[in-house]
């Protein structure tokens, strides 16, 4: 999309704000589905790794989708941002280009529903397997005897105990 395509349609969306207000509510299956991938766009945008694919975003959404479930102020909480996100007048987030999109997680970055995604978000992500190998992760050491044995005792670049400089 070319930029004065973008902004054309930055300006429709501005001229005819109650558009959105006609819109039909999703209901259901699609709800949830356009939750889950609002919630793995967010994921992307948060943490961006192009080693990762939308799938691995998408089953990380629904991990803690999942865990919100059980709390419903929270799960409230997390709906209403992600309206915010989506309610863009120009497209849902999901389709929204990269620049756009980190535009408006600047909007939300301070709110709480935003903050408690980004933490557990990130535990969710880095805390899988599958991102330490792409990321070049090798894992915990400390069942191994610590790094020092490990290949992470080649200091070279520093010179010598009691050497000259």
């Amino acid at each position: 999309m070319s930029r004065r395509g973008l902004l054309g349609r930055m300006a429709f969306g501005a001229l005819l704000p109650g558009l959105g207000a006609l819109a039909v509510p999703a209901h259901g299956a699609e709800a949830v589905s356009a939750e889950l991938a609002t919630s793995a766009a967010l994921l992307n945008a948060m943490f961006p790794h192009d080693a990762l694919d939308a799938g691995f975003y998408r089953e990380m959404a629904a991990r803690y989708l999942d865990e919100l479930a059980t709390r419903p102020e929270a799960l409230a909480a997390h709906r209403a941002g992600l309206g915010v996100l989506d309610g863009s007048y120009i497209a849902p987030f999901v389709q929204l280009p990269e620049v756009i999109q980190r535009s408006m997680v600047a909007k939300v970055d301070q709110e709480p529903f935003f903050t408690a995604f980004l933490m557990r978000g990130a535990e969710l992500v880095y805390r899988d397997q599958r991102a330490w190998d792409l990321l070049g992760y090798e894992g915990s050491s400390v069942e191994y005897g610590g790094y020092l044995d490990r290949g992470f005792d080649d200091i070279d670049w520093l010179p010598a105990a009691g050497g000259t400089q």
